[in-house]
């Protein structure tokens, strides 16, 4: 399945989506369809609606969507709604344009490509840095989707309130010991600067899953790399921040069979 410019077996791609979500065979992640009596929680999939628990909210402020998350009812930013490698638009989720392998997509619906020398094996010639600049975000800027999105959808975990937001730095230094591209690894550092209560001891797990689910579809280019180290420092914002609330139906949070995006 094409995952992140690579071809990868399916048990990477699922991993790539999560729990709540699995890879078609385009490589896109799409919620799982879930019987009429269940819901889709973010990290056990499809689990029965009674089991929710009580206490959650029933409708969310403007710009942010319902979903469940440990039996819980939350509230999420409306992108992280959508499976990853989707974003919010309207009440559906859109995805970038389809790239070819060896290629990611960028701003403006075009793909920038990362593999600079074609061919299999030794011979394939992958830029490190590119990749890490579309996968994981401009150096001292904000982090990719991708790399924010399992902070985003998990606002229990970071044991943050319905109002509350979160400012992670992520410190991620990339290895590949003599430029193999399948030993590539890497270290990851979380931290919340200017926050007003410390790390969660979720964020540091979060943050090391998020970074690995990334890095086995670029192992599975193969090839060289341009590079044996690359350092990157990104920022991802956790939580809803409190605004007006929207007006929604007052209902539990489903995922419709025919609606892709989380409710």
């Amino acid at each position: 399945m094409p995952v992140l410019g690579a071809c990868v077996p399916p048990p990477v791609a699922d991993a790539y989506c999560g729990p709540a979500a699995r890879a078609t065979p385009s490589g896109a992640c799409v919620f799982r369809v879930c019987a009429s009596t269940d819901v889709v929680d973010i990290d056990a999939g499809c689990i029965p609606s009674g089991s929710l628990l009580h206490g959650g909210p029933r409708s969310c402020a403007a710009g942010a969507s319902l979903a469940v998350e440990d039996s819980r009812s939350v509230c999420v930013p409306a992108d992280a709604a959508c499976p990853r490698g989707a974003h919010a638009d309207g009440a559906a989720c859109a995805y970038p344009p389809t790239c070819p392998p060896g290629t990611l997509p960028v701003p403006g619906g075009s793909c920038r490509p990362i593999v600079l020398r074609g061919g299999g094996g030794s011979s394939r010639l992958v830029d490190l840095g590119a990749w890490a600049l579309l996968a994981l975000g401009v150096d001292g800027g904000r982090g990719s989707a991708d790399l924010c999105r399992p902070f985003q959808s998990h606002p229990v975990a970071l044991e943050l309130g319905p109002a509350e937001e979160l400012p992670l730095r992520l410190r991620i230094a990339l290895s590949a010991p003599g430029n193999d591209v399948t030993r590539i690894s890497a270290e990851v550092q979380a931290s919340t600067p200017g926050a007003a209560h410390p790390l969660p001891p979720a964020a540091s797990a979060l943050a090391e899953t998020a970074v690995a689910t990334l890095l086995e579809p670029l192992r599975g280019l193969g090839g060289e790399t341009t590079a044996t180290r690359v350092d990157v420092e990104v920022r991802c914002a956790a939580g809803v921040a409190s605004v007006a609330p929207a007006v929604v139906p007052p209902v539990a949070p489903v995922v419709a069979p025919a609606a892709p995006r989380m409710r």
